[in-house]
């Protein structure tokens, strides 16, 4: 018994390719062996007189032996021997193939079962090592993915019908308030609009937000000049900067560096990442952009992100500090947009942090 098993162990880990293989070998093997069986039996047959056959050997007697029609008869019975072995071997072909391709069999109405609410259990049907365990383990791992992303988009909803809720519920709050009154001010009016203005520009943000992560339109192309692109965004954001008395230093090794790359888009991503240094930065803060090689950098000191969440501050509504981000606001989507765009464009992007000191954003426009 334990020969028989280090056999079917070592049967296990051969390939279905050389599985087939031996065992097609085998059944021609066994086929062409009866068939020169047989043959040798029907020539024995036809041409060689039996012993019991009494043949005359005087002078005067003759013996004749009609050879047309014994190579008629062996041809005629090889033929038939030739089909029926055949039609017997491919039997036994379909037979053995059958018998490999069970755990295939097996494996396939595993997978029908599978629905949603079945994607957390893997599937461990195979035991072999072979092309098909391989199939096993890379389906397997499609399901882990599967699963991450249906989690992910899972989140994702609920994070954004949340976050479309609490503008919502603010208006809807001011709006029972201002009700109340019997006679509200003018000013009460004044500040209702101001809630209700600021809540749509939320609404707003999150929309367009959502619009860009799912917008899965071709890129528009373009030799774009990163110096200018910064230019202009600093340019933008220099209101903001001026009433935090931020200073911003703009180093360079090659201010002409261009990329191919949807040049809106780029924007975007880059405008989000200063944006954030700007608006999370203290006041009298230092805020760092450089571009080295195919590396921009860009940092702002005197802030930290903590080590456990530099991992998810790319994930969609994803909020480092809840508080923080109620008194900043904005709507949890422009980093995830941030990596959205780059992951399109093919350029990677990631974060850096030292408790205190520092954050840092790298992107690496090197494809």
């Amino acid at each position: 018994m334990q020969a028989v098993a280090e056999v079917a162990k070592m049967w296990n880990k051969l390939s279905i390719r050389i599985k087939v293989t031996l065992l097609t070998a085998a059944v021609l093997c066994i086929i062409s062996l009866l068939l020169f069986i047989f043959n040798v039996e029907n020539a024995a047959n036809i041409f060689i007189i039996p012993d019991n056959v009494d043949v005359p050997f005087n002078s005067d007697a003759s013996f004749t032996f009609d050879f047309d029609i014994a190579q008629r008869i062996f041809r005629t019975n090889s033929f038939y021997t030739l089909i029926i072995f055949s039609i017997a071997g491919t039997v036994l072909m379909w037979w053995v193939v059958g018998k490999v391709l069970i755990p295939l069999n097996k494996f396939s109405k595993e997978i029908k079962k599978l629905d949603i609410t079945k994607i957390n259990d893997d599937i461990h049907i195979v035991k072999s090592t072979d092309e098909l365990g391989d199939l096993q383990n890379a389906f397997n791992y499609m399901l882990g993915n599967i699963r991450d992303s249906y989690e992910r988009q899972k989140r994702f909803s609920q994070n954004a019908a949340h976050e479309l809720k609490t503008p919502v519920a603010a208006i809807r709050a001011n709006l029972e308030v201002l009700y109340l009154d019997d006679e509200p001010k003018i000013e009460e009016y004044k500040e209702f609009v101001e809630v209700v203005n600021r809540q749509i520009e939320m609404m707003n943000s999150i929309v367009t937000g959502l619009r860009l992560l799912s917008n899965k339109e071709s890129l528009n192309l373009e030799k774009v000049r990163l110096y200018q692109i910064i230019n202009e965004i600093v340019e933008d954001l220099k209101d903001k900067i001026s009433e935090k008395n931020q200073t911003v230093k703009l180093v360079f090794d090659n201010r002409d560096m261009t990329v191919e790359a949807d040049r809106v888009l780029i924007k975007q991503a880059v405008f989000n990442i200063v944006h954030n240094a700007v608006r999370y930065s203290r006041e009298n803060a230092f805020i760092e952009i450089k571009l080295r090689k195919s590396l921009l950098s860009i940092k702002n000191h005197g802030e930290s992100i903590p080590k456990e969440s530099l991992e998810k501050i790319f994930e969609a509504f994803y909020c480092v500090d809840k508080s923080r981000a109620k008194k900043y606001g904005g709507s949890g989507l422009g980093l995830a947009i941030v990596k959205e765009i780059m992951d399109r464009h093919g350029f990677s992007i990631n974060a850096n942090s030292v408790e205190n000191e520092f954050v840092e954003f790298i992107i690496d426009f090197k494809e």
